[in-house]
């Protein structure tokens, strides 16, 4: 199932990008100068794609805790993908942005429903290494589409790209339907496990609540990596709405280099993923958990300076230099999303993780949507040079917030298996109380996580002395801590 989905994720991903290497054949068609390429294209459109993204991943990340994930997968994908193959029938600027608008739905609420999905197919070993798959296939899906809108665009029209991407992906996400089912929730968890393996019925039940939906933002690893998100979105954006026209028309490359350059870039972000993936997994199972944060916190952070390079050097005259700056930009800048995402898969109970998955993707893309915007503004009073240049910078406190994570990452995943004992808890003296005529007070049990640790042991006894259980033990061991009702 992971193939099904990694494919669908590419294929969703290569629309993201594909305006880029035509911006100003796009302009041209529209009429625009430059200042208005880069406000009107640019700018707006951008902000416009992930500003619609930001709601649709908070509504697809709730909506992936309650119903069948793979289905609203699948809806997804039709739901974007249908306007981006009407782009070919563009012929003014309202509706390029009313259809890229709508387009992205679609990468709006990918992630939070597959990620949702790989953390009930596997534990916390093995998380960051498959989020890596999912992520570099995201890459290559964006590379790819980049490149077939650099290439195709200049003699078949800006328009064909959008076509020859979003065909194969309403194909893969009809595969998906036929060739994959939802995992059951919560099997991965130990605390699940090991009920399973005492109570074999045992289904894990919990849902969403706006309740839990609360508790989410006072988790401290939660907000570490969603605000992570609001500087790092700037370096990217950047780089993904303007860059290549950039390396194009500012620094004297052809749109073919100037694409290849950014496909370099591309390869090396592939690279990070895969490599910063089964490092940080690595260091988590062998070395210590906080060793993760430290190493996507210092990557990020050095990723800078290769890009400040690519920016400012004059890279007509050291191309080979070029490659290699966009290379290690991509590798540096690449290590932080599939462990941040393992982190959040880790600290979050399986009926919440959608949506903190899509609080984390909402951010990511207001910034992303708001920061080309910004970029924009600021390159009509001080030029592209100078807007690049601090939207590189951005890099620096986001490797830094990562880098937080360190001291909340462990505490934060002890709580997490603490709340799900207690809901197994809660659930199984459920089961005895339906069990003994329903007359012992208990029959409608709502309490939020601290309330329900002070009832139960009172709770757990007057069903003990009601049904003759004398000694009555629940213990799991987890890293030294033992949980335990009598």
């Amino acid at each position: 199932m992971v193939s099904i989905f990694c494919i669908v994720a590419a294929l969703l991903y290569a629309d993201q990008n594909l305006m880029a290497p035509n911006l100003t054949a796009i302009a041209q068609d529209f009429g625009f100068n430059d200042d208005e390429r880069d406000k009107y294209l640019g700018g707006y459109i951008a902000a416009a794609f992930y500003m619609v993204g930001a709601p649709a991943a908070l509504l697809f990340g709730y909506l992936s805790d309650t119903v069948n994930r793979r289905n609203l997968l699948f809806y997804a994908v039709i739901l974007g993908e249908g306007p981006c193959i009407l782009t070919y029938f563009v012929t003014k600027y309202w509706q390029l942005l009313v259809l890229r608008l709508m387009t992205g739905i679609s990468l709006g609420g990918t992630l939070p429903l597959v990620f949702s999905l790989l953390g009930d197919m596997f534990d916390e070993k093995k998380r960051a290494s498959v989020a890596a798959l999912v992520q570099v296939a995201t890459g290559v899906g964006l590379a790819v589409g980049q490149g077939t809108a650099g290439f195709v665009g200049p003699p078949l029209g800006w328009q064909w790209p959008f076509v020859i991407v979003a065909v194969p992906a309403v194909l893969a996400a009809t595969l998906m339907m036929f060739t994959t089912e939802e995992p059951p929730r919560g099997v991965t968890e130990a605390a699940v496990k090991k009920q399973l393996k005492e109570t074999h019925d045992y289904v894990y039940s919990e849902r969403i609540t706006w309740a839990k939906v609360g508790k989410l933002i006072r988790i401290p690893t939660n907000v570490l990596l969603i605000l992570q998100g609001v500087f790092g979105c700037l370096p990217w954006g950047m780089l993904l709405t303007f860059m290549n026209d950039y390396l194009a028309q500012n620094k004297g490359l052809s749109v073919g280099t100037a694409t290849l350059i950014m496909l370099v870039f591309g390869l090396g972000g592939a690279a990070g993923v895969i490599g910063g993936g089964l490092i940080g997994q690595h260091l988590y199972n062998h070395v210590s958990k906080f060793s993760m944060s430290v190493f996507i916190g210092v990557t990020t952070a050095i990723a800078t300076l290769p890009l400040l390079f690519l920016i400012n050097a004059d890279v007509q005259s050291m191309v080979p230099l070029a490659f290699v700056s966009a290379l290690l930009a991509g590798f540096l800048g690449s290590t932080v999303g599939p462990n941040m995402r393992a982190m959040m898969l880790n600290v979050n109970e399986p009926e919440t993780r959608g949506v903190a998955l899509a609080l984390q993707t909402m951010l990511d893309d207001l910034g992303k949507g708001l920061g080309p915007a910004l970029v924009a503004a600021i390159i009509t009073n001080v030029g592209r040079t100078v807007a690049f240049n601090i939207s590189a910078l951005g890099w620096i406190p986001c490797g830094a917030l990562l880098f937080g994570t360190a001291y909340t990452i462990s505490k934060d995943e002890d709580a997490m298996q603490g709340r799900l004992k207690m809901s197994i808890s809660r659930h199984m003296n459920s089961r005895v109380s339906l069990g003994n005529d329903d007359d012992d007070g208990y029959d409608d049990i709502d309490m939020d996580d601290e309330a329900a640790l002070e009832a139960m042991p009172l709770y757990s006894s007057n069903h003990q002395e009601k049904n003759g259980f004398s000694d009555y033990h629940s213990e799991e061991k987890n890293d030294g801590d033992t949980f335990t009702l009598q």
